[in-house]
């Protein structure tokens, strides 16, 4: 048994299947099977038990895999541990996130006080990230709403940040002479959405069906910038959040609240408390932390003046 067995069995209890297991890991199927076979034979032990196409780990199997991953993290944190000692702080942290509002400016940010680092920075939706946190494809999940914790799965989530929403309109709509409006009131507006997957477009698909409202969606896309210079134009309204009003204060005159307690988000930092323990894990968790403190101070201190 090695350090790659337990890797192998590791992602395969995640995935509960050997071919897509064997497929992400760039070996044929058969060979991954062995592997498997070979540590079974070693513990004297099964440690999966089939349930259809699938296989689940038994008791024996989940005793194994929390410990497997308790090597595998000791063993990165071991070299990166070296690597910091010897200054060679050359590691780079992935970032998966739903929200492009927040994870730009963050990551800027970071980059400046720690230019050493690289990130990586992915769009992904809210199953992609629970998946890479759980099998260590990813550091960290910026998610809106946040991912729920599972300690089965080592998966962690600080609760960093809580938006708001507001409505953003069209220079010259009639709309702008309210002081605030209900979602059931948008029924028949031109809506510029954010597309599927992000977290502000699940917040809407989410309040749209809860209020029963059918949005007249003209346009989607992921670009912050380019929602607000569709508004602008008169091509319908959007949601946006404080913050990214923080940033364009200029926007609050086309802006009014929504009447609804439905308008706040949660904002969650989610990763594997098996992996969070090495330095440059710490130093990221560390910097979002004190990133999103000063911004929700940001935003609860200028709300008044925003709107």
């Amino acid at each position: 048994m090695d350090i790659r067995d337990l890797k192998y069995f590791c992602l395969t209890a995640e995935l509960e299947h050997v071919s897509k297991a064997a497929e992400k890991l760039g070996i044929a199927q058969p060979y991954l099977t062995k592997i498997i076979g070979q540590l079974e034979d070693e513990f004297g032990i099964e440690l999966f038990d089939k349930a259809g196409r699938k296989i689940k780990l038994n008791s024996y199997g989940e005793v194994f895999y929390r410990n497997a991953k308790k090597i595998l993290a000791d063993v990165d944190n071991l070299f990166t541990e070296m690597d910091y000692v010897k200054e060679q702080n050359g590691r780079t942290i992935s970032v998966m996130c739903n929200t492009e509002a927040h994870a730009h400016g963050m990551i800027v940010e970071f980059q400046k006080k720690n230019a050493s680092y690289a990130l990586k920075l992915a769009y992904a939706t809210r199953k992609e990230m629970t998946e890479a946190i759980a099998t260590g494809a990813a550091d960290f999940a910026l998610c809106d709403p946040a991912i729920e914790e599972d300690p089965t799965k080592s998966i962690v989530t600080e609760i960093l940040f809580r938006d708001t929403a507001c409505v953003l309109l069209p220079p010259g709509h009639h709309l702008l002479e309210r002081e605030s409006i209900r979602f059931e009131e948008l029924e028949g507006e031109r809506l510029v959405a954010a597309s599927k997957g992000g977290a502000m477009r699940n917040h809407i698909d989410y309040v749209f069906d809860k209020y029963s409202v059918r949005p007249n969606i003209v346009c989607e896309t992921h670009d912050v910038n380019l929602i607000i210079q569709a508004v602008l134009s008169g091509l319908g309204y959007a949601f946006v959040s404080y913050s990214v009003l923080v940033k364009y204060p200029e926007l609050g005159k086309y802006c009014i609240e929504i009447d609804s307690p439905d308008k706040f988000g949660n904002m969650g930092l989610s990763y594997n408390s098996l992996s969070v323990n090495n330095r440059y894990m710490q130093d990221f968790l560390g910097f979002s932390r004190s990133y999103f403190d000063k911004l929700q101070k940001k935003i609860d201190s200028g709300a008044d003046l925003i709107l």
